[in-house]
């Protein structure tokens, strides 16, 4: 099984190669996706499945005047044989390229900058997964996934650049369920394991399932006073990418945030969302091998104060690039904190819904920001701070303007880091430091 560095050596040996089968006049940008995993699938808090994954894949984008053209394949780990996978690969690319019409946005390599970001974890070792992830989850319905190990990502390109990051890390992604079929959904995740830090949060879970037995309580459309965790916040993050910040759709009109841009609408002043590369969860360099600054601020005091800028685009447009991948999105977004002490959300919150979780989110209108999604799993009707009961699954349309801007009570002081638990082809990188929010009447229409 590979080591972060046997990755790195093998991802250096592939690149210097690309690099070295350019023709006169051609350039090129690769990138090398690698991980070695290990998993473990549960439910009914036993053991279902477990295994692992060792794999890498090579992605090569060729130039040549105005026309590129980018392949990729699948690594085998033995160098000699994908050597000759890379050759096949540029070949590809290069017979293709020719019969493409010209880009007159291409930007060809140019990015000089080296960079390596190493992130060492504390793991548990294989043996003792099932025990330590499952024995304080014991008398519990208890499903999901368990997943650790390296995660590797590389960019180099033919003007000079070179990146590299590894990060060891965990997951457990879990839900809890009570023969009503109510469930309280949850997750763990970080790169130093900790059973105490573990035992704390399947404790809160099992005080969260004790609020599910009672009656449900069905509330009429309206709108309402809402606690919004930092777990259901989360779901709203990807609003900033999809139709977003990014230059180009603010440019050409496909942005929610025109209006933003313009003035004519703002967030509160409590609400500031920063592009934070310190977070450690994503590599800042991009497809190109152009390398973000590591911190960027995009939302300051309910203003807009930066965009997503990708090369392309600022050629197109003739603004500065900021290291932004094609499709310009946030990536390793970080929610500024406020005052409000978590402890006291209940309280604060005296009358209302206390939301744990948001799902099947979308835009309703794009133009002023509006998005629509379900509540699901552990929210909860609270009377004068108390809880009374679960609520009856409920649909919300809301602008974010309202819901971030002038219907924004209060922003907690504590924030969680949730990491990106999608396993599409490979373990994913990414994720948001988040706080949770009071918005004072959150419009439920369903």
């Amino acid at each position: 099984m590979k080591t972060a560095q046997e990755f790195k050596q093998h991802f250096e040996a592939i690149s210097q190669a690309v690099m070295a089968e350019l023709l006169p006049g051609e350039h090129a940008a690769v990138t090398y996706q690698g991980e070695r995993s290990e998993f473990m699938r549960f439910n009914a808090c036993k053991v279902r499945q477990s295994g692992s994954v060792e794999q890498a894949e090579l992605g090569v984008k060729l130039f040549r005047g105005t026309k590129s053209y980018a392949v990729s394949v699948m690594l085998s780990g033995i160098l000699e044989d994908d050597l000759t996978r890379m050759g096949k690969a540029v070949s590809q690319a290069r017979s293709v390229m020719g019969l493409l019409p010209d880009d007159p946005y291409l930007v060809l390599p140019e990015a000089t900058e080296r960079s390596e970001a190493q992130y060492s974890g504390k793991l548990l070792s294989l043996e003792s997964i099932p025990q330590r992830v499952l024995t304080p989850a014991q008398g519990m319905d208890f499903t999901g996934i368990y997943s650790q190990g390296i995660i590797c990502k590389g960019s180099a390109n033919s003007a000079g650049a070179k990146h590299w990051f590894a990060t060891e890390t965990f997951l457990v992604d879990y839900s809890a369920w009570l023969a009503n079929g109510r469930a309280v959904k949850s997750s763990y995740a970080g790169r130093e394991w900790s059973d105490e830090d573990y035992a704390s949060r399947i404790a809160a879970t099992r005080m969260a399932l004790e609020n599910l037995h009672k009656p449900q309580v069905e509330l009429k459309p309206g709108a309402y006073r809402a606690f919004v965790t930092a777990d259901a916040l989360n779901e709203v993050v990807v609003f900033f990418s999809w139709n977003g910040l990014g230059e180009k759709g603010i440019r050409q009109g496909e942005s929610s945030y025109l209006a933003l841009r313009e003035g004519r609408e703002s967030f509160s002043p409590m609400f500031g969302l920063d592009q934070d590369f310190t977070l450690g969860v994503e590599p800042a360099f991009n497809e190109e091998g152009e390398l973000a600054p590591q911190k960027l601020c995009l939302i300051e005091n309910g203003k807009l104060k930066n965009t997503i800028v990708s090369s392309r685009t600022a050629k197109q447009y003739g603004v500065a690039a900021n290291g932004a991948s094609a499709w310009e999105s946030v990536r390793s977004a970080s929610i500024a904190a406020g005052s409000l002490p978590l402890a006291d959300a209940l309280k604060a919150l005296g009358t209302g819904i206390y939301v744990s979780n948001f799902h099947y989110l979308n835009w309703s209108d794009t133009a002023s920001a509006r998005i629509t999604g379900m509540t699901r799993f552990s929210c909860l009707w609270v009377e004068n701070g108390q809880i009374v009961g679960p609520i009856k699954d409920m649909r919300w349309d809301e602008s974010l303007y309202a819901m971030l801007g002038s219907k924004l009570e209060a922003v907690t002081k504590e924030r969680n880091l949730i990491v990106d638990s999608e396993t599409y082809e490979r373990r994913a990188t990414g994720g948001s430091l988040l706080p949770g929010i009071l918005v004072n009447g959150l419009t439920f229409t369903l």
